[in-house]
């Protein structure tokens, strides 16, 4: 990719899921121990909404990766985004699933086009965990784009892709492949840092300098979050560890507002959807 052609595009990407849906802790024992095992309903919706409102303010189009089990959970969901210019795309249908096979994982991605939204072209994997044969599996199914690589060094327990690319690029995959729009890295020390748990716990600061570090090398840039980061009404619990829900709430929404504040003000500067920058690659493919 040209970066001078690709100069200043910012995706905004919002992973649209409930607190619980992590591996930093013991969900099923936390679920189990203060909720009598009954998974809790929560403030998504309202949270969707301020950060809809935060968009228009700003003028910014951004993509949220619905999943499928928070969907079905919360009917109005789906109305409530599709009733804005934003993009809708696919984050699986289960969060914490553990696949046996790649059928079930194909199973699980055509329910989500079957019952929740069948015209989606984006797919993001839960925890960014993902392999090349689960990639064949969503391109199979008929998705044309993925998010799910951070292309960082190797984190223990976490990711890492640290050999890929830092702009978008096509996973070949015997035979086939699909477009990747990666996570936000910092370019010289592949570092991650491109928002979720990295702009709460490292700060502002972090984020804004990585950012502004790739688009001035690269001309691209995908940050991501959850609505419950924007929320003032997480539980207080002792098994959740405290880097969890630490600065969610006035933070967030504040740090969010000056990283768009700040590069919007930025001339010939872009807020797109992925669909948009996907649609805009294959128009200068062709």
């Amino acid at each position: 990719m040209n970066s001078k052609d690709r100069r200043n595009h910012l995706a905004i990407t919002v992973d649209v899921e409930e607190w619980f849906h992590t591996d930093f802790f013991d969900v099923e024992k936390v679920i189990n121990k203060h909720y009598d095992g009954e998974y809790p309903r929560t403030d998504i919706i309202e949270n969707v909404k301020k950060l809809l409102k935060l968009f228009e303010k700003y003028d910014v189009q951004a993509t949220f990766f619905v999943l499928g089990e928070t969907a079905e959970k919360y009917p109005d969901l789906l109305p409530l985004l599709e009733e804005t210019p934003h993009e809708i795309a696919c984050h699986g249908y289960y969060h914490n699933k553990k696949y046996n096979d790649l059928t079930e994982f194909k199973d699980d991605l055509n329910r989500f086009k079957e019952e929740i939204k069948s015209d989606v072209k984006g797919y993001r994997h839960p925890n960014f965990k993902v392999s090349k044969e689960m990639l064949k599996a969503v391109k199979e199914v008929g998705f044309q784009y993925d998010s799910s690589i951070v292309p960082c060094r190797n984190i223990p327990g976490w990711y890492g892709n640290p050999d890929l690319p830092l702009t978008p690029f096509d996973h070949q995959l015997n035979g086939t492949s699909i477009r990747e729009f990666p996570v936000a890295v910092s370019p010289r020390l592949r570092l991650p840092g491109g928002g979720g748990w990295y702009l709460r716990n490292i700060g502002y600061w972090w984020t804004k300098r990585l950012v502004k570090g790739l688009l001035k090398k690269k001309g691209y840039a995908t940050i991501y979050m959850h609505p419950w980061e924007f929320s003032d009404n997480n539980p207080d619990i002792k098994e959740v560890p405290f880097h969890v829900f630490r600065r969610t709430g006035d933070y967030y929404m504040r740090a969010l507002e000056k990283i768009i504040r700040n590069f919007k003000t930025r001339k010939k500067f872009e807020f797109n959807s992925l669909e948009q920058e996907f649609n805009s690659l294959e128009q200068d493919i062709g």
